[in-house]
This record gives C-alpha cells, structure tokens and sequence, in this order.
C-alpha cells in the first residue's frame, strides 16, 4: 500500500465499531436520546474549537499563507454545485439530521431491542443499498468482482440474520417487528450519509487558498463536521417535542420521556466514562484521523474515497468480534470464522473492482489567446481533476484526471471541458500503467 494514511481510516473504523461494545450497559440507565444529544452537541463543539486553534497556529506558526476564519464562515453561504447547488449551510443540515442522527438514532434502537449481530446487518445492507444506487444513477457498473461483493454480503447477511435472531431471544429480546423497522431505517439512514458525506463542492476562491496552503482543507473539515452536528443536534429537540406531543407510545416516546426527566442529572450522565468514551474515542479522534488523512491524501492508485468504501466493512466485523470477545455476544464459534472469511473476501472483491474501473489520464488542453488566468481555477473545480499546470508549447494546460469509472471520465470531457469556449483542442492520454520504484 503506498499511502500510509490507509493507516487513519482503518483506525477510525475499529474505534467506531467498539459504539455497541460500549453503549450496551449505557442504555440500561440512560435514554439514548440522551446519549446522542451529549455526543454530538460536546463533539460539535470540540470540533468547531479544534479548526479555531488550527486555524490561530497556522496563521501564528506556520510560514504557509494565513487562513481566514471571517472566508471559513463565509464558505457557509457558498453554493454546492454537487447536491443540487443548495448552500453548504443546508447541505450540513441534511448531513447532520438526516445523515447522522436519525441513522444514529434507529442504530441504538435496533441494538436496544434486538441485539449487536443483527444490528451489523444493517451496515452491510447499506453497502448493497449503496451498489445498487450508484448502478441506477450510472455512477458504476457490475462487473464480476462487485457482483462477487455483493453475493457475499447477501450470504452474509443470511448468517447474521440466523446468528442474531438467537442472539436477541437469548438475551431476552425476541425478534420483532419493531426491530426489523429500526434496522431498515438505519440502513438507508446510514446509506444517505455515505453517499452525501463527501458531496461538497470547493468554491473557486477556496481552490486558490487549497493552492497555497493544502491545511486550509482540515479547519474546513472540522467545521464541516461540527456544524452539521450541532445543526442536527439542535433540529433533534423539536422534532423529539412533538413525537413526545403525539398520542402514540413507541420505543421512541419511552426514550423521549426518559430524556426529559434525567436532563436534570446532565452532568452526571455526561460524566460516565462510557459517554466520554463515545465523545472522544469513538467521534471527535476518528474524525480527525478520518479529515487527516482526506486533507493529506497523495496515493498514486486509489482515491480517499474509494478506499474509505473498500474499508468500511471493517465496522461491523470489528463490532462483531468485539461484542463476542467483551460481552459474550452470541456467535457459534465456526460460524464466526465463516463470516470472517466472506467480509475479508468481500474487501478483496472491492479492492479489485475499484481498481479495475479506475480511470487515470492526463489531459493537453489548447486554449484561445488570453484565456489561461481565468480557466485554469475554473477547470480546477471539477470533480476528478487532481491537478492543473500551467505550461509553455505547444499546449497550455497539463490536467490530471483520477476518477472511478470510464462513464464519469467521458462525462467530464464531453459535458465539462468541450462546452467551454475558451478550449481549443483537447488530447487525452490515458495510463496504462505507473511503474513504482522502489525505496
């Protein structure tokens, strides 16, 4: 592997899948509302004060170019062309509410009445979710690895299916209709969040600011991420009100009631090393690995991206094995290791397809007399350019182009570059191979 900060994302998803290990005692005596509200509300927080003391050192320390606080929050009103073009401010929205605590909140329900092992299906009917969206949308195409992958999550989810029903009559919470609901629901939850978390778009000044100073990306992160929390935190209360106003009990009334009345013993609750755990190990660390390694990523072969979906079957698996070793999950011993084997086969059936159908290429762009200042940033902006240069011949600009799939490649030639005036000639030269040498 040639990128080291590999090392961040899978970090980041064994101290996510510790999450049922740690809040299966938690929720015996704290409502998980609760739970949420104190973990997002002191992580957004943190991390809102993390990318402000980056941001004073960097402009104190470093012999990079300043980075503005006032353009940061400014940046909130910049209009993301790649989710409908709808301000960032409403894209955090989305992100927080409807990518982070409603998926949090029916993930806790369906540990709270069914059991660790059923829940991780949820995680792996997300990724197939997920495959099929992004065939129906042209994104990819099903070729025979990712048709491999996704046999063996369907197989998979067999097992754990069977696994967990006994897991959760074993532990007194029988399999039931409600729980089936929670865990449907946090699978498309979590299947949004997957696929909008990384739908922002930079704005042309951002580009310039990226271009002298790469760390501007990780304050940007962090605020990012701390304002979707705190938005989705704070859009939680009124919508937890009025189910609470409704004349209909559910799990979710029972966990509202008991919300209101333990908010009096706030700090006490928020004072449990489980829910400090959860603050720091499990939230504000692995999002600082996670925007660590996204704002530093240099690998020659595979995006962040697209190695942060090959690795995010690390999650279940690792909470699969965590609760049976630490709370004596329910998981026959050779069944274990068969899982085992078909999520490590999965992440070899994924590594080969986004290998398979990554797209790199350098373009020679020609452009008219007087065009070069004004295009160059403008072209930059565009999804799957790593790069542009500048040159002095018989072209004008040398891009580099990195992107999953030859329908994207085609897409942004055909509907990005040749539409603009200022092209003359476009060549493409496509790679065959990037001979490594050896250190």
């Amino acid at each position: 592997m040639q990128n080291k900060l590999i090392v961040n994302i899978i970090a980041a998803n064994l101290l996510w899948s510790f999450i049922p290990v740690i809040v299966e005692d938690l929720f015996l005596e704290v409502s998980i509302i609760m739970v949420i509200f104190l973990r997002f509300l002191i992580s957004g927080l943190v991390l809102l004060t993390l990318a402000l003391i980056f941001v004073v050192i960097n402009n104190r320390k470093s012999i990079k170019a300043p980075i503005s606080i006032r353009f940061l929050f400014k940046n909130l009103l910049h209009k993301n062309r790649r989710f409908f073009d709808i301000r960032n401010i409403s894209y955090y929205f989305y992100l927080g509410f409807f990518g982070v605590i409603l998926n949090i909140i029916f993930f806790f329900l369906t540990l709270k009445t069914t059991s660790i092992t059923f829940t991780m299906i949820g995680f792996l009917l997300s990724v197939i979710l997920i495959a099929f969206y992004e065939k129906g949308v042209n994104f990819e195409k099903f070729d025979i690895f990712k048709v491999l992958y996704i046999i063996i999550l369907f197989f998979s989810i067999i097992i754990l299916i069977l696994v967990g029903s006994t897991g959760a009559a074993l532990k007194g919470r029988p399999l039931m209709l409600n729980g089936i609901i929670y865990l449907l629901v946090f699978s498309i939850a979590i299947s949004f969040l997957y696929i909008i978390i990384n739908r922002d778009a930079y704005s042309t000044e951002e580009i310039k600011i990226v271009n002298q100073n790469k760390n501007y990306k990780i304050p940007r992160f962090l605020i990012k991420m701390s304002i979707s929390f705190l938005m989705g935190v704070l859009c939680m209360i009124p919508v937890v009100i009025i189910i609470y106003l409704l004349p209909i009990e559910t799990d979710l009334t029972n966990e509202i009631t008991t919300f209101f009345a333990q908010f009096r013993n706030i700090f006490l609750i928020l004072g449990r090393w489980e829910l400090i755990f959860l603050i720091i190990f499990s939230t504000i660390v692995p999002y600082l690995l996670i925007f660590t390694a996204n704002a530093n990523w240099r690998s020659r072969d595979l995006t962040y991206s697209q190695w942060s979906s090959i690795l995010n079957l690390i999650d279940p698996m690792g909470s699969i094995i965590f609760s049976v070793i630490m709370v004596n999950e329910y998981f026959p011993l050779e069944l274990l290791i068969i899982i085992i084997f078909l999520l490590v086969f999965a992440f070899v059936f994924r590594y080969s397809h986004e290998v398979k159908n990554l797209v790199q290429a350098f373009l020679l762009l020609r452009l008219k007399k007087g065009s070069i200042d004004k295009i160059a940033l403008r072209i930059f902006k565009y999804y799957g350019i790593t790069s542009v240069y500048t040159l002095v011949g018989t072209h004008d600009l040398f891009l580099n182009v990195k992107l999953s799939s030859i329908k994207d490649f085609y897409n942004l030639i055909n509907l990005r570059l040749k539409p603009l005036k200022e092209i003359e000639d476009i060549e493409i030269l496509f790679i065959n191979k990037i001979e490594k040498i050896p250190i």
